[in-house]
């Protein structure tokens, strides 16, 4: 069903899709939804523009007061923090947020948001009308934690499902609603600090630090993937025979840990921290490795270039 006030036509969806080097794992994700909410009749029309690493927004830019926009970002790419990227990006997003709803479609699971630039509170939000810009927002945490100050303006941040969703939906077409959420507060102006980079920290400590955090099925694959060239497409093929029914959000949990640096090259080109890889091949029993490299070499000749890392090599020797 189409979500409209009682009085006025129904809404246009802007879907905004982050295109920052955490992301390419995610554009299935983005088609799924687009069909979806394209398809079932939720809105009018959808659009979509990409938000870039340097904080512009390119693509079609639909100037409607019918206009809603979603943001599909893992919030993790260097838009989401203080710099000039930074700067630009949020005071777009301010810009939107002050005349129309907007939210942040997170693929992560809510356990990870902390890792992120834009963790979301828990808690309910009111909205006073249909349609309400999120400047208008009231939004109450669950244990009465205040806000961040009387210029920053909520934005929801969402799981991709159909029950954070439909709460959106209800908020967007029923006035005087109050629904559950999770809540982040845009600032009027970003902190000056950065946040702390794993560079100082020794191979074994990153991988310490990552195993106190990382969900069993993460800290597995990590280790076989260190067995491989750590580009997203030989990670992927990793990623799917170690487990029976891949999980994105545990390749996603390796890839935003720290033990990963980004690379010239395709977008999803990584390389471990020194020693890092060595550390984690570690983890992994002798069989179980065996079967991760014969599966990387059997890919060589079709990707016509070595698969295998050379510490892998070494330790089955």
């Amino acid at each position: 069903m189409t979500i409209r006030t009682n009085t006025g036509p129904a809404y246009r969806l802007q879907l905004i899709f982050d295109a920052g080097p955490t992301m390419s794992m995610w554009r299935p994700l983005l088609r799924r939804l687009r069909q979806s909410l394209a398809h079932d009749g939720l809105f009018e029309g959808v659009t979509v523009s990409v938000l870039t690493a340097d904080g512009t927004v390119r693509g079609r830019q639909v100037e409607d007061d019918r206009l809603v926009t979603l943001v599909l970002s893992d919030c993790s790419g260097p838009q989401w923090y203080p710099g000039p990227a930074g700067e630009r990006w949020y005071e777009t997003l301010r810009s939107w947020a002050r005349v129309r709803p907007v939210a942040v479609v997170q693929p992560l699971p809510e356990r990870m948001w902390r890792r992120t630039a834009l963790p979301g509170t828990p808690g309910r939000v009111h909205a006073p009308s249909a349609g309400s810009a999120n400047s208008g927002l009231v939004f109450t945490a669950y244990d009465g934690t205040p806000h961040a100050g009387a210029d920053s303006i909520p934005v929801p941040v969402l799981e991709p499902s159909s029950v954070w969703l439909k709460n959106w939906f209800t908020l967007l077409g029923s006035g005087g609603t109050e629904v559950p959420a999770a809540v982040a507060f845009i600032p009027q102006a970003l902190p000056a600090e950065e946040t702390a980079s794993p560079a100082g920290l020794t191979a074994e400590e990153l991988v310490l630090r990552f195993r106190a955090t990382a969900s069993p099925e993460a800290f597995r694959l990590a280790g076989h993937l260190a067995a491989g060239v750590p580009h997203l497409p030989v990670m992927q093929q990793v990623h799917r025979s170690v487990e029976t029914a891949p999980c994105p959000s545990h390749l996603a949990e390796v890839i935003l840990s720290g033990l990963l640096r980004a690379v010239p090259g395709s977008p999803g080109s990584y390389s471990f921290r020194e020693g890092v890889a060595s550390v984690l091949l570690r983890t992994v029993p002798r069989s179980s490795l065996s079967r991760t490299v014969a599966l990387l070499r059997r890919a060589e000749p079709s990707a016509r270039r070595p698969l295998v890392a050379a510490e892998a090599s070494r330790r089955l020797r």
